[in-house]
């Protein structure tokens, strides 16, 4: 997939987060960016339009980032997207958990522009 075709919903709690990501994203060509501070504000942005990339933070106030994929694979409509869960925790332990919850892959982070397009891409491959 181009990165002109991409529609990227980012969730992470942290504005300065968003905002990194975002330009990150937007200096690289992706065309849609749209952000949601937590998984509830997500899941409502989703029902307005579907996202094909999903960047899912896991440490968040209100739905943590396992049961925000979990909730987001539970909804036929948006199944499909492909969702690469980001979380400062490093270890086997959480990645497996993001994987079992339906995350297509798990970013640790702070990942640099280049490790976040990589990964976007792995995802298509």
């Amino acid at each position: 997939m181009r990165l002109e075709d991409l529609d990227v919903l980012i969730v992470d709690d942290h504005e300065a987060m968003r905002t990194m990501l975002t330009r990150g994203l937007t200096a690289a060509g992706v065309a849609c960016v749209r952000t949601a501070a937590g998984g509830g504000e997500a899941l409502a942005l989703l029902h307005e339009r579907a996202a094909n990339v999903i960047l899912a933070d896991q440490n968040m106030p209100e739905m943590d980032g396992i049961a925000f994929v979990a909730a987001v694979r539970a909804l036929p409509p948006f199944a499909a997207a492909r969702i690469l869960r980001l979380s400062g925790a490093v270890g086997t332990r959480h990645a497996e958990a993001a994987r079992a919850a339906g995350a297509d892959a798990v970013l640790v982070k702070p990942a640099s522009p280049r490790e976040l397009l990589a990964a976007i891409a792995a995802l298509f491959d």
